[in-house]
Protein backbone atom coordinates (compact mmCIF):
# COMPACT_ATOMS: atom_id res chain seq x y z
CA UNK A 1 0.00 0.00 0.00
CA UNK A 2 1.16 3.52 -0.81
CA UNK A 3 0.23 6.52 1.35
CA UNK A 4 0.95 9.58 -0.76
CA UNK A 5 0.29 13.24 -1.43
CA UNK A 6 -0.82 12.28 -4.94
CA UNK A 7 2.12 13.03 -7.20
CA UNK A 8 1.58 11.51 -10.62
CA UNK A 9 4.88 9.61 -10.80
CA UNK A 10 4.37 7.80 -7.51
CA UNK A 11 0.75 7.01 -8.36
CA UNK A 12 1.66 5.59 -11.74
CA UNK A 13 4.43 3.47 -10.23
CA UNK A 14 2.11 2.12 -7.53
CA UNK A 15 -0.66 1.32 -9.99
CA UNK A 16 1.79 -0.27 -12.43
CA UNK A 17 2.68 -2.70 -9.66
CA UNK A 18 -0.89 -3.24 -8.44
CA UNK A 19 -0.44 -1.41 -5.14
CA UNK A 20 -3.55 0.17 -3.56
CA UNK A 21 -3.30 3.82 -2.52
CA UNK A 22 -4.26 6.18 0.30
CA UNK A 23 -4.10 9.65 -1.21
CA UNK A 24 -4.15 13.06 0.46
CA UNK A 25 -3.39 15.92 -1.89
CA UNK A 26 -5.00 19.27 -2.61
CA UNK A 27 -2.48 21.28 -4.64
CA UNK A 28 -1.31 21.33 -8.26
CA UNK A 29 -2.78 18.34 -10.13
CA UNK A 30 -3.34 16.38 -6.93
CA UNK A 31 -7.06 17.11 -6.74
CA UNK A 32 -7.43 15.48 -10.17
CA UNK A 33 -5.19 12.49 -9.39
CA UNK A 34 -7.01 11.98 -6.09
CA UNK A 35 -10.35 11.96 -7.88
CA UNK A 36 -9.07 9.39 -10.37
CA UNK A 37 -7.81 7.10 -7.60
CA UNK A 38 -11.24 7.29 -5.99
CA UNK A 39 -13.12 6.79 -9.27
CA UNK A 40 -11.06 3.73 -10.22
CA UNK A 41 -11.47 2.34 -6.68
CA UNK A 42 -7.75 1.67 -6.42
CA UNK A 43 -7.57 3.59 -3.16
CA UNK A 44 -9.08 5.98 -0.69
CA UNK A 45 -9.15 9.73 -1.32
CA UNK A 46 -8.82 11.64 1.95
CA UNK A 47 -9.88 14.89 0.21
CA UNK A 48 -7.34 17.05 2.01
CA UNK A 49 -3.69 17.90 1.92
CA UNK A 50 -3.46 17.71 5.72
CA UNK A 51 -5.11 14.49 6.89
CA UNK A 52 -5.26 13.60 10.55
CA UNK A 53 -3.50 10.47 11.79
CA UNK A 54 -6.94 8.98 12.51
CA UNK A 55 -8.09 9.62 8.93
CA UNK A 56 -4.97 7.93 7.54
CA UNK A 57 -5.36 4.99 9.94
CA UNK A 58 -9.01 4.58 8.96
CA UNK A 59 -8.20 4.68 5.23
CA UNK A 60 -5.40 2.13 5.61
CA UNK A 61 -7.72 -0.16 7.58
CA UNK A 62 -10.44 0.24 4.92
CA UNK A 63 -8.05 -0.86 2.17
CA UNK A 64 -6.70 -3.76 4.20
CA UNK A 65 -10.22 -4.94 5.03
CA UNK A 66 -11.61 -4.66 1.48
CA UNK A 67 -9.76 -6.81 -1.09
CA UNK A 68 -11.47 -5.01 -3.99
CA UNK A 69 -8.96 -2.15 -3.74
CA UNK A 70 -6.03 -4.51 -4.32
CA UNK A 71 -7.93 -6.32 -7.08
CA UNK A 72 -8.67 -3.03 -8.86
CA UNK A 73 -5.06 -1.90 -8.49
CA UNK A 74 -3.87 -5.22 -9.99
CA UNK A 75 -6.34 -4.86 -12.88
CA UNK A 76 -5.03 -1.40 -13.72
CA UNK A 77 -1.44 -2.55 -13.23
CA UNK A 78 -2.02 -5.37 -15.72
CA UNK A 79 -3.44 -2.88 -18.24
CA UNK A 80 -0.45 -0.56 -17.80
CA UNK A 81 1.93 -3.49 -18.25
CA UNK A 82 0.57 -4.34 -21.70
CA UNK A 83 0.07 -0.73 -22.85
CA UNK A 84 2.35 0.37 -25.67
CA UNK A 85 3.23 3.67 -23.97
CA UNK A 86 4.81 6.57 -25.85
CA UNK A 87 5.96 4.43 -28.82
CA UNK A 88 2.37 3.26 -29.29
CA UNK A 89 1.14 6.86 -29.20
CA UNK A 90 3.64 7.80 -31.91
CA UNK A 91 2.44 4.86 -34.03
CA UNK A 92 -1.19 5.93 -33.58
CA UNK A 93 -0.44 9.51 -34.62
CA UNK A 94 1.55 8.37 -37.65
CA UNK A 95 -1.37 6.14 -38.73
CA UNK A 96 -3.80 9.03 -38.35
CA UNK A 97 -1.57 11.34 -40.35
CA UNK A 98 -1.17 8.73 -43.10
CA UNK A 99 -4.96 8.44 -43.39
CA UNK A 100 -5.28 12.21 -43.75
CA UNK A 101 -2.56 12.40 -46.42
Amino acid sequence: MLVTNGGYGGLHHAMRHGVPIVIAGDSEDKVETSARVQYARVGVNLRTGRPTPDAIRSAVRRILDDPSYAANARRIGDAIAVASGAPGLVDDIERMLAVRA
